[in-house]
This record gives structure tokens, C-alpha cells and sequence, in this order.
């Protein structure tokens, strides 16, 4: 039976379920003469080559590809699919989600900071119990799973801007409550600038434009924050219960004799969700950041040019006299001020520029050091394929990664092969 091809939010589901990646993309891409010149898949200097998803009538058929193609490892599941890419040659790995809603009960969800339940990229609240112990058990059972080298976590963090405002504005459940006090943060005074915050985001007053045009700079910006203390205490506290969380996980999968893998948010907005590269570092075998610069699809979670423009769209906005310069301010906070980017909402939300993806790379490698495997996730259907790829050779990763298998993969990746 040929497999249904699977986009980007279905794949996200189902490693938020906590299921190790379902086999996806339809694809007939098996002729050599399709594909780049075979690389050696021994040869530890060279750069290495993911594929994520995988498809096909045949396994060993598009295992065989893949290889010939130059590719070293592939992120699948199913047994008949780690048997095939084992024989192929390549390593095998499987994928993990992070708080999976395992009821659709409200009870369950994270809290926005208006005490309405919110679901967000399939999860629950991370601070609730039941959820955080069916993640474990979830790993428990994937280090069981045949032939793989390691595994890849996704989805251990909070709420990112793509997911909304609302989500974005979370975790202020009974859970995330009993968590913080737990471990001595203050929840009264997180809640209290954290709404401030939202106000200041929906007031229709211009307070959104205020607030752009003082975070446009650095000293802005950090004057701006020392206003807000409860906003620095949400993200310490969503970094400290992420690596928490993250540290058990790695200790399961480690104690199984496999390598820890991890799709991790960009350096510019990765502390917006919890996840620090620097916490990190002695947990991970191998980083994934997710870099993304032309994801078509909407919601668009860890994709730079959704996290990008859904708060300004969703808040209105495009179109408007402050659309330049709002959009100018979240450019400098990102760190692309200097790149040709046209500030609007629509055009970045079309595609951002091969120099995005370097420049994230380059952060990336800087906070991990020389010693940690960076293979950096691009979109295999990029029209600027060659640039994207070359730059983030150019900026110290081991690997290149590609978002997802499907049909005409051979001849989308054939430019990357520099």
C-alpha cells in the first residue's frame, strides 16, 4: 500500500502525541540518475546528510535512493522502514513528542493569561503531572523500539508567538502555579507583568506601536524589561522547566545505550519558549535547530517567517501606518536588521532570505562550541535551495537536515549537495 504523504502539521502531531515518526510522503524517486552522486556514509569528516520522513511502495527501494542520493541518516519509524535504511547502510532514528494532550479535557490544557484553556501544537499543559509522566513513559517505551541509533525530542517547551497570542501567553494553569512556587519563582508577580504585557499588545491606543519603537534597539529594549521583572521571571521559569522536563527524558534515552537528538527553536526566539542552548549543551548529542525560512503552510510553529508575523497579523497590524515600523522593531529584535528584508507582514511571511538561515546557524554553533553536532532543518522545497544549503555550510554545521519527505525530493535537495 503506498503511504499517504504527510505535511508539516501532521508530522508535528504526531511527535506531540509522543509516538515515534509514522512513516509519511508518497514519493518514486528510486533512480540513481535522479539523484546526486553517492557519497560515502563512513567518512566522519563529511558533512551529513538527514532526511525526515520517509514514503514509497518499496522501503529498501527508497532507502537505496536516499543513500545513492548521499544520505547518512534517516528519521522514520516503522519497523520494515529501520529494517531497510539499516540495510541501506545509513542510521535509523526515531522521533518523540513533548507534552502530549492525552484527553481533550480542559483540565488538561495550559491557561492563557485571561483563564481561557488553550491547545497548542497538540499539547497540554507542560506543568501538569499526569501529562509530564505520560511523556516519560512515552520514551520508555520508544528507547525499546529495534534498530535505532538515537532519538530526535520534539515539542519539550512552551507555546511559541506562531501558536498565537493567547497560546503564546501561557502557562498560567493550576499546574503551572503549583510548579513555580515549587521551585521558588514568583507567580503572582509573573502573572501580574504578563498581563500588563497582553494590554499592552491589544490596547488600541498605539501602545503596540510605542512599544515597537522602544524595543527597536538594544537599550530599548532593555530598558523596556526592567520595567517588566515578572517577564523575566516567566521566561526563567519556562527555561527552568524545560530543561527539567528535558533532562529526564535524556537520561532515559542515554540510559538505553542510544544518541539524544533535539529539534530546538532558533537562537532568536528559542527563549521564548524554554529552550536554552546553553542548559542544553551537556544533555544533547545532536542539535536540530529548525530553521525555516519559507514554510507555505499555516500555523507555522518554529517556522522564522510564521513566528515572525502571526502576532502583528493576528493583532492587525498589516496595512496600517505602524506596519513598517512594528515590523522594522521585530526584525532588530531578531537580529536581521541589517538583511534586505522588506518590514512587512505578508512579505516576510512569505519567505525570509537564505542569510536568515546562516546567521541563525552561526548563532547556533556559537553557543554550542566546536564539540556539538548542528545539523540545522531546512525545507526541502526551497526555490533558493543552493544559497540556503551553502550557507549553512558556511556557518559551521556537521549536517543538513530536510523538512520532509515527499514527492520530488531527489530533485529539491540536488542543489544542497554543493
Amino acid at each position: 500500500m503506498k503511504h499517504q504523504e504527510m505535511e508539516r502539521r501532521s508530522f508535528l502531531k504526531a511527535a506531540a502525541l509522543g509516538t515515534g515518526l509514522a512513516i509519511t510522503a508518497s514519493a518514486e524517486e528510486n533512480s540513481a540518475s535522479q539523484a546526486v552522486s553517492p557519497s560515502s556514509v563512513t567518512d566522519e569528516n563529511a558533512l551529513k546528510y538527514w532526511m525526515h520522513g520517509f514514503g514509497g511502495d518499496t522501503p529498501k527501494d527508497t532507502a537505496k535512493a536516499l543513500r545513492d542520493a548521499g544520505f547518512h541518516a534517516v528519521v522514520a519509524g516503522g519497523d520494515p522502514v529501520i529494517e531497510a535504511v539499516n540495510e541501506a547502510g545509513m542510521e535509523s532514528w526515531v522521533c518523540g513528542g513533548g507534552f502530549p494532550l492525552i484527553r481533550d479535557e480542559d483540565a488538561l490544557k495550559a491557561v492563557d493569561i485571561t483563564g481561557a484553556p488553550q491547545l497548542w501544537f497538540g499539547s497540554g499543559s507542560p506543568c501538569c503531572r499526569e501529562i509530564r509522566l505520560a511523556s516519560l513513559a512515552s520514551y520508555a517505551g520508544l528507547v525499546k523500539t529495534k534498530g535505532i541509533k538515537g532519538i530526535l525530542v520534539d515539542g519539550v517547551r512552551f507555546a511559541s508567538p506562531a501558536s498565537g497570542l493567547m497560546p503564546f501567553l501561557t502557562d498560567f494553569s493550576i499546574h503551572a502555579e503549583h510548579c513555580a512556587l515549587e521551585r521558588g519563582f514568583d507567580f503572582h508577580r509573573i502573572k501580574h507583568d504578563v498581563e500588563k504585557l497582553y494590554l499592552d499588545f491589544t490596547d488600541k491606543d498605539g501602545s503596540s506601536a510605542r512599544l515597537a519603537a522602544r524595543c527597536a534597539s538594544a537599550s530599548g529594549l532593555l530598558d523596556w524589561v526592567t520595567g517588566y521583572p515578572g517577564l523575566v521571571e516567566w521566561l526563567r521559569f519556562r527555561r527552568a522547566y524545560t530543561t527539567e522536563h528535558f533532562r529526564s527524558l535524556a537520561e532515559i534515552i542515554h540510559d538505553a545505550d542510544l544518541r539524544v537528538g533535539m529539534y530546538i527553536f532558533t537562537p532568536s526566539i528559542a527563549p521564548l519558549v524554554g529552550q536554552s542552548y546553553e542548559d542544553l549543551r551537556g544533555m544533547v548529542d545532536v542539535f536540530a535547530p529548525m530553521i525555516y525560512r519559507n514554510y507555505p503552510t499555516h500555523p507555522g510553529p518554529a517556522c522564522l517567517n510564521w513566528e515572525l508575523t502571526e502576532l502583528p497579523s493576528e493583532l492587525g497590524i498589516a496595512g496600517t501606518p505602524a506596519e513598517k515600523e512594528i515590523m522594522t522593531a521585530v526584525l532588530a529584535w531578531a537580529g536581521f536588521a541589517d538583511l534586505k528584508i522588506e518590514p512587512r507582514v505578508e512579505a516576510v511571511k512569505r519567505a525570509l532570505p537564505p542569510e536568515v538561515v546562516g546567521r541563525e546557524t552561526a548563532r547556533a554553533r556559537a553557543l554550542l562550541g566546536e564539540d556539538k553536532e548542528l545539523a540545522p532543518i531546512i525545507y526541502i522545497d526551497d526555490p533558493l535551495m543552493s544559497d540556503t544549503a551553502r550557507l549553512v555550510r558556511e556557518s559551521g554545521a556537521d549536517g543538513i537536515s530536510f523538512f520532509v519527505f515527499k514527492e520530488g525530493w531527489a530533485s529539491m535537495v540536488r542543489p544542497a549537495f554543493g
